[in-house]
């Protein structure tokens, strides 16, 4: 049976995941982090393809998404938390159902 949302699930909804973290441009990810085309592209969850044509001129270049930029600046915000995240966080999180 399905779960009402609560006014707290909510307002973690509103005020955490819809403004948090700020979304972070591949570029500015790859000034933070040393990782490949193919990393950056694991990462991102699209192509290699896709992560040259973010990074291409003229008529090729593609921006990357609002979702795309979320979830960097996300994985960011892990790489760089790496040490305050507790395994039982990690274990709870990932078993969460």
């Amino acid at each position: 049976m399905a779960h009402p949302l609560s006014e707290q699930q909510w307002q973690l909804f509103e005020h955490l995941y819809l403004h948090c973290p700020p979304p972070l441009h591949p570029a500015k990810f790859l000034e933070a982090w040393e990782v490949s085309y193919a990393d950056l592209a694991k990462l991102s969850g699209v192509s290699r393809s896709t992560i040259e044509h973010w990074f291409s001129q003229g008529a090729a270049h593609r921006e990357p998404s609002l979702m795309h930029q979320r979830r960097l600046a996300a994985i960011d915000r892990l790489f760089r938390s790496v040490e305050h995240i507790s395994p039982e966080l990690i274990r709870l999180w990932c078993n969460a159902r």
